[in-house]
């Protein structure tokens, strides 16, 4: 069943991919999917800080993946690999310092949400981007899969010529 997920997420990663700058602000069409949505985001924000691992791993899917150019593979495949990545941060005492939605979508039962997240790390500002996938299980929405980019303003591309 592995395949819908991998799907899923080609199909979102060219939206984001298109989207570009201009980010759509697309919302799921049912207000409590939107807000469920929000509601796992502020969930991981508040469990992360909070120093709380386990709690972070429970909002993804038991076999979930969560992409990353903070790990060697680049990829951290399940809730338990998940909790161990999420741990040495928590260990460290990182701190997210917010995470603002940029665009969501629903589809049935899949969704992606598009945030933006500052953090505080060892003294040092940061700044991120997530995709985040979302599938329904059971009436309540966990992550499916998670890509996380921290983009290096030095050395990235400043502006985009769009015709």
């Amino acid at each position: 069943m592995k395949e819908p997920y991998a799907l899923a997420a080609l199909a979102v990663l060219s939206v984001a991919a298109r989207a570009g700058e201009g980010l759509p602000q697309g919302r799921c069409g049912a207000a409590s999917d939107q807000a469920a949505i929000q509601q796992v985001i502020d969930d991981w924000r508040d469990d992360y800080n909070a120093g709380a691992p386990a709690k972070v791993a429970a909002l993804y899917a038991e076999d979930a993946t969560y992409l990353t150019q903070h790990f060697a593979t680049g990829i951290v495949q399940g809730r338990a690999a998940i909790e161990a990545y999420v741990k040495l941060g928590t260990d460290a005492h990182y701190h997210i310092d917010s995470i603002r939605m940029l665009a969501t979508a629903c589809t049935g039962d899949f969704a992606y949400a598009i945030t933006r997240y500052d953090a505080t790390n060892s003294g040092r500002k940061d700044f991120g981007v997530n995709l985040v996938v979302l599938r329904k299980t059971g009436g309540r929405w966990l992550i499916a899969a998670h890509e996380a980019a921290v983009p290096d303003p030095a050395a990235a591309i400043q502006h985009l010529d769009v015709h």
